[in-house]
């Protein structure tokens, strides 16, 4: 095995970044977006009209993420499924919630209000000193895409099935998204925003899906349908020949 991955090595073009979960593997690039989805803005005259729809959509997100986390609970673990539980726990807040009811009262749309505040949130936990802290930031971004993504009736990322051994690629992995990845499919995981400490690869490294982070621009370098292999122990990624 050593003797063969320093042939790999030296025949093949690498990439370093940081280990987040361990393991190897080899498949396909699949390059996905984690990111909320884009709107458009509008002034909203019927306040309580757009209220009603983002209450209606914050609790179809709160009853998908419930589904969510049994799910997790059931394939993955307890103290994993308590990674989403949070997520639940920051549409509770009260500041949260009261800037958003302020907002949209004022005019502002939904998905405008949900965005500028998560944005507030993430700001703040990104200024931390403890990293622990810091990581919390890529939770907002998923509760943010989440409602986003129900506000505009879009679907969520398909990733639940793949038809051949995939690389998912992308440039920061939400934990909501690597919870529903094709488990037998998902060789591996390569972003350029993350850290081994956080909840996405906690959710990796239960499900045994090796994974590398800190490879910048990584949803630039590689290309939909090109072959790598991730070193999840080393951190490098290699191109095929």
């Amino acid at each position: 095995m050593c003797k063969k991955f320093t042939e790999m090595k030296l025949m093949r073009k690498s990439y370093r970044g940081i280990p987040a979960s361990e393991g190897m593997g080899t498949g396909k690039v699949v390059n996905i977006d984690c990111s909320s989805p884009a709107f458009k803005d509008k002034k909203i005259r019927d306040t309580d009209r757009e209220l009603g729809r983002f209450v209606r959509a914050l609790k179809t997100y709160c009853n998908n993420t419930r589904d969510e986390i049994q799910y997790i609970k059931e394939t993955i673990g307890e103290q994993e499924s308590k990674i989403l539980a949070g997520h639940i726990q920051m549409t509770h807040d009260p500041h949260m919630q009261s800037e958003l009811i302020r907002k949209i009262g004022e005019g502002i749309c939904a998905e405008r209000a949900t965005s500028e505040i998560c944005d507030e949130f993430i700001n703040r936990f990104l200024e931390a000193d403890v990293e622990f802290v810091k990581q919390i930031a890529t939770d907002v971004k998923d509760v943010k895409a989440g409602v986003i993504t129900l506000l505009l009736g879009k679907e969520k990322i398909p990733v639940e099935h793949f038809d051949e051994d995939v690389i998912v690629v992308t440039k920061e992995l939400t934990p909501s998204v690597a919870a529903r990845l094709d488990r037998a499919r998902t060789k591996a995981i390569v972003t350029e925003i993350g850290s081994p400490n956080s909840h996405s690869a906690l959710l990796l490294k239960a499900m045994n899906i090796p994974s590398v982070t800190s490879i910048k621009d990584a949803d630039k370098l590689f290309k939909d349908g090109d072959t790598v292999t991730v070193n999840g122990d080393s951190g490098e990624v290699f191109e095929a020949e």
